[in-house]
């Protein structure tokens, strides 16, 4: 990169290093993270058609991106879930409850869509993430 104020977050699990996208970019003290879905570190599916597996997995994902660059849940300002699944009151309580377990009473600015597909047919959601970290510069 030609910009030294803006840095790569290098992969670390051997399935990122064949995407395209960098798992997340910061500039300055932020933090943006690439849409995560619900690939283990071995670069399989995890929870086929289970949304509460799947949230699990992306958020364990986007944890473990965070900690890469020194950063912590509590620092996202910003998340982006696209549901590739029938969003019922079911599913929908489902979400927030894993939710919930990542950010307890932390509550980031969010937005939910409702799409079509993803990247792999038997994936239900993506999550992308904004987040700032304090103290922190490039």
């Amino acid at each position: 990169m030609s910009s030294t104020h803006i840095v790569s977050i290098g992969p670390e699990w051997e399935w990122e290093r064949d995407m395209p996208p960098a798992p997340a970019i910061q500039a300055g003290n932020t933090l943006y993270l690439s849409g995560q879905i619900a690939l283990g570190p071995d670069g399989k599916v995890v929870g086929d058609g289970d949304l509460t597996a799947q949230a699990h997995q992306c958020f364990d994902n986007i944890r473990a991106i965070l900690a890469r660059a020194g950063g912590k849940m509590t620092d996202i300002v910003k998340l982006t879930t696209y549901f590739a699944c029938d969003l019922t009151e079911d599913t929908t309580a489902e979400y927030w409850a894993v939710r919930r377990q990542y950010f307890g009473n932390y509550k980031p600015a969010s937005t939910g869509v409702r799409i079509d597909a993803l990247i792999y047919p038997n994936l239900l959601l993506e999550i992308e993430a904004i987040a700032v970290l304090p103290g922190h510069n490039v």
